[in-house]
């Protein structure tokens, strides 16, 4: 018997065709991606893994009728960017937990997972391994990016490049990948010069800090004394803390 979803799914499927705009922020988005990079788009239930600069893979999706769909569409995307789409039988197929708290979780960890293994371009050292907490924001560019609905917005671009410990290479990654492999409490943090960082807090540390008397943090916006913030920072409370010697020199 077939299903009546998945038959929903392919006609609404067959007549769908990514918009113009859709393959320039496509071409603008996967291009960004370095080889290794995953790409999981928010909600999606798949994910993809950049092969080769023309190529990308399916690595990962839920068993169910709406991630078949979604995944039609990105390959539509992806492919209609000039990439290569390879779906081979190695691709993960999960039934998804009923919690969706649950299910953003998992698909973090497998994430995780797969960051672990990822390894400089030219001399192959894993870049967990590397000094995750000297990483440089830069901002790219700004973007105009379609909205279900049919509207747009401005989306900032922004990479986040680190050094190679075993080459000195600088790889750029997209700041979701940095996340992975650096984790929170690398991630949540800007430097804003040579000698000061702001440092998100989590709700734990801000009561204990109250408690204490001593919070004296701030919220950020998009702009902190002219300078732009990544906007992973916008709205968190962080405060800004000196880098001493020992931590540059470690």
């Amino acid at each position: 018997m077939v299903c009546s979803d998945c038959v929903r799914s392919k006609v609404r499927t067959m007549d769908w065709q990514p918009t113009t705009e859709m393959i320039t922020w496509g071409k603008e988005h996967l291009g960004a991606i370095p080889v290794d990079g995953v790409w999981s788009p928010e909600g999606s239930g798949v994910q993809y893994r950049k092969t080769a600069e023309n190529t990308f893979a399916l690595m990962f999706m839920y068993n169910h009728p709406e991630c078949e769909v979604h995944h039609e569409r990105y390959r539509e995307i992806i492919t209609a960017c000039g990439y290569d789409m390879l779906e081979g039988d190695g691709v993960q197929k999960i039934t998804p937990p009923l919690d969706p708290m649950a299910r953003m979780q998992q698909e973090f960890e497998m994430k995780q997972e797969q960051a672990r293994g990822w390894l400089c371009p030219s001399c192959e050292y894993p870049l967990a391994n590397c000094e995750l907490d000297e990483r440089e924001d830069v901002f790219v560019e700004t973007i105009d990016a379609e909205l279900t609905g049919g509207d747009s917005t401005e989306i900032e671009i922004w990479s986040c490049n680190i050094k190679c410990t075993q080459c000195d290479e600088e790889i750029k990654m997209n700041p979701d990948d940095y996340h992975l492999i650096a984790g929170d409490e690398h991630y949540m943090r800007w430097r804003v010069d040579d000698s000061h960082q702001f440092m998100a807090l989590t709700r734990g540390q801000m009561k204990e800090m109250q408690d204490a008397g001593v919070l004296n943090g701030e919220v950020l916006g998009s702009i902190h004394d002219g300078k732009k913030v990544p906007p992973w920072m916008w709205g968190i409370y962080a405060i800004k803390r000196t880098i001493t010697k020992s931590e540059e020199d470690e």
